[in-house]
């Protein structure tokens, strides 16, 4: 799967209007890293980013960990824990890790931390597509 598939993806792809651009590196271990400023375009309450675009965000860097190994998968079920608020137009860094491979069935880790900790992490089940 070429990158020119995912262009209107929310979080990565250059060409949604109101995407979040995200550039992640991948590594071929299963390792997915961006380091991003998240505009206050995306607050729910003042100043702090919508939890919902946290947990985007999130998700986003677990199925980029999972494309890292050279597959495509779905998120099955995804577990978050919001540790404190995350304030906008602050340097983050999101990243996203295999935990276990399994075949067609991946799990997964993901932070979002700035120097000073964690903000939200995430664990996820994904799975790949029957053929």
């Amino acid at each position: 799967m070429g990158n020119k598939e995912y262009q209107k993806c929310f979080v990565c792809g250059k060409e949604n209007p109101i995407g979040l651009k995200v550039d992640f590196t991948l590594d071929e271990s299963g390792n997915a890293q961006a380091k991003l400023i998240i505009a206050s375009d995306y607050e729910g309450y003042p100043g702090v980013v919508h939890g919902g675009i946290i947990s985007t965000l999130l998700d986003e860097a677990m199925a980029k960990a999972v494309f890292a190994l050279g597959k495509a998968a779905f998120t099955a079920n995804m577990s978050l824990k919001y540790r404190r608020q995350l304030p906008s137009d602050t340097p983050v860094i999101l990243e996203g890790k295999i935990v276990q491979d399994r075949g067609r069935m991946i799990k997964t880790q993901a932070t979002i931390s700035d120097e000073d900790g964690i903000f939200a992490e995430a664990e996820a089940l994904f799975v790949l597509p029957r053929k």
